[in-house]
């Protein structure tokens, strides 16, 4: 059935929101606040329905036309069709609206404005393509396991789309179609090297043999074929294959890693947002204690030590924390300790011995901390810092957390993912 509509906003997961005669919801994508539009029903859900885009009869002066060929097929962009400041007003936008939902008190001028990526295109650091059995070498349909096709990514930076441009020319997905399932392109900021890593399927019968990793090497600086699941081992005898060079206060300082941990492919954004989040007090004690919970290799350990924090990091990839200990010492950091363990089950220990720390500092997975969240007001921390990539669940913790005798200071959103719905936030807590 098709509906003449007007949208009437754009809200998570970056889909327009309009309302039937009856009063049914429907959820359209592509679409901007105040399009009058044509849309089509294609699926009823529990309290709303879903549709798509036929034709726009009035269209938002925002709009414009997407670059990308694979602009709606691909599942990797969503907001494409709105000019780059519409997207940083949608973004913050839906922030707002979710954390008036939650019933958290705000100060007036907060959130703040959103954050702009230096790159609204050509930021992305790291790719990962699905290769289908048919030898089709890209990303997910929306919604489906459906691959399709690409040679060149527009997120994606310069040199990784010239090595997919060269797999796709060369015949490579026909060539390892039955026995690589993903791979992925790593692009190293301080080197410019580009890494590229096989996945393999996990019934493949053979795997990558040596003359056509040869071969590859001639699209790629180095060639890695992941035999084993990312994480699980400790990491002691790996070499360092990424690394990025950054600036804190008046220091620099270098982070290495490998292709097992997790970093931020927005590699200007993160530098912005790391000096959103180091904004600490002027008063604050020196040296003073921090929990840095998720802590990675490092990437906001480092520059809290370098600020004067004793840090303690908390973090399961036991790869990331080899990486966090050797960051560590490379920045001239003595006192700093890392801990390979579930984060939840360290809160609960930390609280028992009845630990404090000044700072506390979370980055969790998009899931956010959830019910440990309100274990992190009996550290007593001065102030929080929570970044997340979910307003969502952010908005669940922080009331978790404000009921533990804190305020919202200041809540940010960063765009670290242009062209896409997702909103990375930084906020702060301080102790009432």
């Amino acid at each position: 059935m098709e509906h003449t509509l007007v949208i009437k906003k754009v809200i998570t997961g970056g889909k327009g929101l309009a309302s039937l005669p009856d009063g049914m919801v429907l959820m359209v994508p592509a679409v901007l606040p105040g399009e009058t539009v044509v849309v089509r029903e294609t699926r009823t859900r529990k309290g709303y329905k879903e549709a798509r885009l036929i034709r726009i009869i009035e269209a938002a002066p925002e709009r414009i036309t997407p670059p990308c060929p694979h602009y709606l097929d691909c599942g990797g962009c969503d907001l494409q069709h709105a000019a780059y400041p519409a997207q940083l007003e949608i973004k913050g936008q839906i922030l707002h609206e979710i954390l008036e939902r939650a019933k958290l008190e705000l100060p007036a001028d907060q959130p703040g404005p959103p954050l702009p990526s230096p790159a609204a295109f050509g930021y992305r650091h790291r790719v990962r393509l699905h290769l289908d059995p048919a030898g089709q070498l890209g990303f997910h349909q929306s919604a489906s396991n459906r691959v399709v096709p690409i040679r060149r990514c527009l997120l994606a930076t310069e040199p990784i789309n010239r090595a997919i441009g060269a797999l796709v020319d060369e015949g490579w997905p026909q060539r390892l179609k039955e026995t690589i399932a993903a791979l992925e392109l790593l692009h190293c900021p301080a080197s410019g090297r580009v890494i590229l890593v096989l996945q393999p399927r996990p019934a493949a019968p053979n795997t990558v043999d040596a003359a056509q990793i040869a071969e590859l090497a001639a699209l790629a600086d180095e060639i890695v074929v992941q035999e084993d699941r990312p994480g699980r081992n400790k990491g002691e005898q790996s070499t360092a294959a990424l690394s990025q060079d950054f600036v804190i206060g008046a220091q620099n300082y270098r982070l290495d890693w490998d292709h097992r941990c997790f970093f931020q492919v927005n590699v200007q954004q993160n530098q912005r947002m790391l000096a959103l989040a180091m904004d600490l007090p002027a008063s604050r004690p020196t040296p003073f204690s921090a929990l840095d919970l998720f802590c990675g290799m490092g990437n906001f350990s480092i520059p809290l030590g370098l600020l004067g924090a004793i840090v303690t990091g908390i973090e399961h990839n036991q790869r990331s924390i080899h990486w966090a200990g050797h960051n560590s010492r490379r920045a001239g950091l003595q006192q700093m300790r890392f801990i390979a363990a579930d984060v939840e089950q360290q809160l609960k220990q930390a609280v028992a011995h009845q630990e404090t720390f000044d700072c506390i500092l979370l980055d969790p997975p998009r899931q956010g901390l959830g019910k440990a969240a309100a274990l992190l007001p009996l550290l007593r921390p001065e102030r929080i810092i929570s970044i997340s990539c979910d307003p969502a669940t952010l908005a669940r913790d922080l009331r978790l957390i404000v009921a533990g005798g804190y305020r919202l200071a200041a809540i940010t959103p960063v765009d670290m993912f242009p062209q896409t719905h997702h909103i990375e936030s930084v906020a702060i807590l301080e102790r009432n």
